[in-house]
């Protein structure tokens, strides 16, 4: 007979916590909505007002729900901001830099790029072009102003918009788990500030970006991973700067 492990017995708050998680994940209650205040959920569940203050503490925790003071818990819409601050304070315990970002990306990005030249739809091509010309109208403002591109609150807008673009192509993939990582991607990835570029940033990032959609449009998923691989190599100063910075900080890079 195999020697199985008990049962882990659940606190009151664990089962109704568990209750709550379950409806959230089954689409019961949707992001946006909320819940009942603690008295109603005490006598539903027939338990304390503690218990249900120790339950929705849980359910905070796992970023489910956002609990604010004087208007109740609310159900939130996604768990993704959690996850990413979940996963870089672990990469930052464990003394990340921004190589190993660098790195993943360069190993990612290609299959990305092949998924979403493969699944996407006209749809997902126009509103990737919509975001990307966004984009870059974003960044050629930023730096015809001469202002790095580490400092806020331009280094913000300009997240925000990268941010924007790389979601739509990851939604393209139509994957549910490469949807899911494209904003914690984001997170991890410090800004980089070029010095001795032969071309301007701007150049540089138009030419990226348009081969990214080109690539996209053309429908032959092989040309994109082996083109993506190529656009994704970094020169030894950029890794060696990478490499000195920690996971998530800004990286300035001189090119000799």
């Amino acid at each position: 007979m195999p020697n199985y492990k008990p049962f882990k017995k659940q606190t009151l708050a664990e089962q109704v916590a568990t209750h709550i998680e379950e409806s959230i994940i089954r689409g019961e209650v949707e992001g946006g909505e909320t819940l009942p205040t603690e008295p109603e959920m005490a006598e539903q569940f027939g338990v304390s007002r503690a218990v249900v203050r120790d339950a929705t503490r849980m359910l905070a925790a796992k970023g489910l729900i956002e609990v604010k003071h004087g208007k109740g818990s609310f159900v939130t819409h996604t768990q993704t901001p959690a996850f990413g601050d979940a996963l870089l304070l672990a990469l930052r315990r464990m003394g990340a830099s921004n190589w190993d970002v660098a790195q993943f990306e360069q190993a990612m990005y290609p299959e990305v790029l092949a998924l979403a030249t493969q699944n996407a739809t006209e749809d997902d091509i126009a509103h990737i072009q919509t975001t990307a010309h966004k984009y870059l109208t974003l960044h050629a403002e930023t730096t015809r102003r001469g202002v790095p591109l580490a400092d806020a609150p331009e280094q913000t807008s300009l997240r925000d918009s990268w941010e924007n673009l790389l979601q739509a192509i990851f939604d393209a993939t139509h994957n549910q788990v490469m949807t899911l990582l494209a904003r914690p991607l984001i997170q991890l990835h410090g800004a980089r500030d070029w010095v001795g570029l032969e071309e301007d940033l701007t150049t540089q990032e138009t030419q990226f970006v348009k081969t990214l959609l080109a690539l996209i449009a053309a429908g032959d998923p092989a040309a994109a991973r082996e083109q993506t691989r190529s656009l994704m190599k970094l020169p030894s100063e950029a890794v060696d700067a990478l490499s000195k910075t920690a996971v998530a900080t800004p990286t300035m890079i001189v090119l000799d």
